[in-house]
């Protein structure tokens, strides 16, 4: 009877996982990332980046913001994302401005760009397993308060 039940169980968990798999955003599946975004109703394309490896243009609440895929081989089986944005020079921020937010900001990362616009930058790994949907819209929500926290720096 132990057996049985434990093999119940563990079949249970075996298709457990897989249901939990089959949810999981991978920068190595760029569908799986172009899905998150349909989900979340924002109009989103996949596209090619400037060497081949994978892109997803992404419009958010009028936010225009892009996201590259790294450590990929071959343009396949990347292993992580980076959420970018960028912003025209007419949206001035001071270098001193940019250093201090630079310094406060965990997660984002600034840069002046050649044009003299700027941009910020957040990073995540997904490995092989990837990140959870539910984990991968904290990841987002995190990501949408440093734009804000940008943004504001900005003004």
């Amino acid at each position: 009877m132990k057996s049985v039940l434990f093999s119940s169980t563990l079949a249970m968990s075996l298709l457990a996982g897989q249901a939990a798999t089959a949810q999981q955003v991978k920068a190595s599946e760029p569908e799986s990332v172009l899905k998150y975004f349909e989900e979340l109703g924002a109009p989103a394309k996949l596209e090619e980046d400037t060497v081949g490896d994978p892109m997803i243009e992404v419009d958010y609440s009028g936010d225009e913001i892009v996201i590259f895929f790294y450590g990929c081989r071959n343009s396949e089986n990347c292993n992580s994302l980076q959420f970018y944005a960028s912003y025209s020079e007419d949206l001035e921020i001071s270098s001193d401005d940019l250093n201090d937010w630079n310094a406060q900001e965990r997660y984002g990362r600034a840069y002046r760009q050649e044009d003299g616009g700027t941009r910020i930058e957040f990073d995540i790994y997904t490995g092989q397993d990837g990140v959870s949907m539910t984990d991968f819209d904290e990841i987002f929500d995190i990501w949408t308060e440093v734009v804000e926290s940008f943004e504001d720096a900005l003004s």
